[in-house]
């Protein structure tokens, strides 16, 4: 399923209809109800959704062809996604995770200072996980920070504040 974006993760089942309960891979949970449909990992199967719905930042969810808590409890730690053409349009300086993972970053200077290998959502926010060989740091997604983004070639341009690269 390399051409599909993520967009939850199966944790648990609910009930004894065959819900399925997910962490959303989004910021947007409630982006779930505006999808007519979602590709199953496990099976790679298109299936239509029946119901929606959110408690405590879960989505809980019920797919066509999955009636039942036995047939649930199959599609546990796998994943819910869609195909490209079913992402939003984002607003100008926003990018998709997916999009951000393996990006060169460079300095200002042109210096090569790694990968993008990891993004964390902190809430005031993102933090990307910059490693280059041996070495990992952390830098703030902030546009004091954060210069360029070219997705179409996978690079980021950083200013490096005194401090970041310690």
């Amino acid at each position: 399923m390399n051409d599909y974006i993520k967009v939850g993760k199966i944790v648990n089942t609910h009930g004894v209809k065959g819900y399925l309960k997910c962490v959303p891979l989004t910021d947007d949970m409630e982006r779930f109800e505006e999808l007519k449909y979602v590709y199953t990992e496990k099976d790679n199967t298109k299936r239509k959704l029946k119901d929606v719905w959110y408690r405590n930042n879960m989505v809980y969810i019920l797919l066509e062809n999955i009636n039942d808590m036995s047939t649930a409890e199959t599609f546990r730690d796998s994943y819910i996604s869609i195909l490209e053409d079913q992402l939003r349009e984002l607003p100008e300086d926003s990018y998709y995770i997916f999009d951000l993972e393996e990006m060169e970053v460079y300095s200002e200077d042109g210096e090569y200072l790694g990968k993008i290998k990891e993004i964390y959502q902190t809430g005031a926010n993102d933090v990307y996980e910059i490693t280059n060989k041996n070495k990992s740091f952390l830098i703030p997604a902030v546009k004091e920070v954060v210069k360029k983004v070219d997705v179409e070639n996978k690079k980021m341009v950083i200013n490096v504040i005194e401090g970041l690269l310690e």
